[in-house]
């Protein structure tokens, strides 16, 4: 655990459903997952934060936890979005896709990527971001 008494310095849920929304945050706080969370209810206001907001290396998320389901910009077009962010922000931070979307012929092209880390089940558990702070790869599917 880093000096700050956190894993991780930042996280991004990009979910649109509150309730899932609510429950994340709070896991990664009961664990003392990340010190800042970041939140997006849609792609398109995920990809602005990112490229707004995270302007600086530091910025940047360690972590973004991303629903495949989201009005409008689905998780497979901000993949293809967060392909045109800065170096900095596609070298830092790893996707885990968070769904219960469970088709991996679907998501075979998503995981080529080496920015995504892979792939956890809703509802998020303690135990998987315990696993994720740890290096384990317990609940994580690095590859399809």
């Amino acid at each position: 655990m880093a000096s700050t008494g956190f894993y991780f310095q930042r996280a991004l849920i990009i979910d649109d459903s509150e309730i899932d929304v609510l429950v994340n945050r709070r896991l990664m706080q009961l664990t003392n997952f990340v010190a800042d969370i970041m939140i997006s209810g849609t792609g398109e206001e995920a990809i602005r934060i990112l490229r707004e907001e995270c302007n600086k290396p530091e910025y940047a998320p360690d972590w973004i936890f991303l629903d495949m389901h989201l009005p409008m910009m689905s998780g497979y077009d901000f993949v293809e979005e967060f392909k045109t962010l800065p170096d900095f922000i596609t070298k830092k931070s790893k996707i885990i896709v968070l769904s219960v979307f469970n088709k991996p012929d679907a998501l075979k092209k998503i995981f080529e990527n080496t920015f995504v880390a892979g792939q956890l089940e809703k509802p998020l558990t303690q135990h998987a971001l315990l696993d994720i702070a740890h290096k384990k790869s317990v609940g994580i599917v690095s590859s399809l």
